[in-house]
C-alpha cells in the first residue's frame, strides 16, 4: 500500500487528502519546463486554441496573452503523458478506488498574478456522474498553492451528502448557488511544488483569486475505476479501442458496477462545456466580495 490506513480513513471521512513530496524535484522541474513551453506558444495567440485557453481577466487586458488552462496537456507533451501514468501516483489512486484504473482527462489550470482565477463552488460529480463514485481528481502542484495564491478550498465531508444542483433557470451553469454550505466549514488545501491533493468526485470545492505576484499552476488528472460507467452521453465512449486504451491498470470490462449514489442530471447541455465559460454565466458569485 502506498498510503497508510490513517490516510485512507481520512480520505473516506473528509473526501480529500494531501500527500507531500509525491513527485521529485526533477519531475516537477520537467513539468514546469513543459508548462513554460505552452506559455511561450500562448504569446502568439489572439484567441483560444484547441489546446490553450487564454485568461480574459480584466486586469490582464492590454498585456501579453496568458494561459488560464491547458487542455489535455498529456497529448501535447511527453512530460505530461508520463505524469498521467506515473506509477507512484497510480499506487496512491489504487489505494482509494481499487486496482482497475482508467484516466478520464488531464488539464493544467494557471492562475495569473494580481487577482485572477476564481473557480466557483461545484462538485465534479455535477459535471459527470457515473454508475458509482469510485472517481477522483489528483492535483499536482507546480507552484506554491496557498490561500493567497488561490489554492483549492473544500467542504470536508460534503462528498457523503446529497447531490448538488448546478443549474440556474433550468440551465446547467457548472456551479452551485451561494448558501448551500456554511462558509465556516471551508478548509484550504495548501500545497508546495511536488505535493499532490486527491479529492472525491462528490466533494464540494472552489478556489479564490491569486492575490500574489507570481502565477499558480496546478496540473489536474481525473481517474475512475474501470467499472465506473459515465451516465452522460457526452462522456461515454465513441471509440472502443481508444476507450480501452485509457485503462492504466486492470482489464477492460462491459460490466458496470451500480451503487446507490444521488445524482442531479446536468441537463440540458449548455452551448459550451468549459468550466470557466460556464461559470461566467452564473447569476451570483461566491467570491463577489473578494472580486470587487
Amino acid at each position: 500500500m502506498a498510503l497508510t490506513q490513517t490516510q485512507i480513513e481520512a480520505y473516506e471521512r473528509d473526501g480529500y487528502l494531501v500527500v507531500q513530496d509525491a513527485l521529485t524535484a526533477s519531475e516537477v522541474a520537467e513539468l514546469q519546463d513543459a508548462a513554460d513551453r505552452f506559455a511561450q506558444q500562448a504569446l502568439n495567440l489572439t484567441e483560444d486554441s484547441d489546446v490553450i485557453e487564454l485568461d480574459d481577466a480584466p486586469h490582464l487586458a492590454g498585456g501579453p496573452p496568458l494561459i488560464r488552462r491547458i487542455r489535455s496537456p498529456h497529448t501535447n507533451h511527453e512530460a505530461f503523458a508520463e505524469a498521467l501514468a506515473h506509477p507512484g501516483l497510480l499506487d496512491i489512486v489504487e489505494d482509494l478506488i481499487g486496482g482497475a484504473i482508467r484516466w478520464m482527462h488531464s488539464k493544467l489550470n494557471a492562475k495569473q498574478p494580481g487577482g485572477g482565477g476564481i473557480g466557483e463552488w461545484h462538485t465534479d460529480w455535477g459535471y459527470y456522474p457515473h454508475t458509482n463514485d469510485s472517481v477522483l481528481e489528483v492535483g499536482i502542484a507546480l507552484d506554491p498553492c496557498t490561500e493567497a495564491s488561490g489554492c483549492m478550498l473544500v467542504v470536508p465531508g460534503s462528498h457523503r451528502g446529497r447531490a448538488y444542483d448546478h443549474s440556474q433557470n433550468g440551465r446547467f451553469v457548472g456551479g452551485v448557488r451561494p448558501g448551500v454550505f456554511d462558509p465556516a466549514d471551508v478548509a484550504p488545501v495548501e500545497l508546495q511544488p511536488g505535493d499532490i491533493s486527491l479529492h472525491h468526485v462528490r466533494l464540494l470545492h472552489g478556489s479564490g483569486q491569486n492575490r500574489t505576484d507570481r502565477q499558480r499552476r496546478l496540473l489536474l488528472h481525473g481517474y475512475s475505476a474501470v467499472d465506473a460507467w459515465p451516465l452522460m452521453g457526452r462522456s461515454q465512449p465513441s471509440d472502443w479501442p481508444e476507450w480501452d486504451a485509457q485503462i492504466l491498470r486492470g482489464s477492460p470490462t462491459t460490466e458496470a458496477r451500480l451503487e446507490s449514489c444521488p445524482v442531479v442530471v446536468p441537463l440540458p447541455d449548455p452551448p459550451a462545456f468549459g468550466l470557466f465559460k460556464l461559470q461566467a454565466t452564473m447569476e451570483e458569485s461566491h467570491f463577489a466580495e473578494t472580486a470587487s
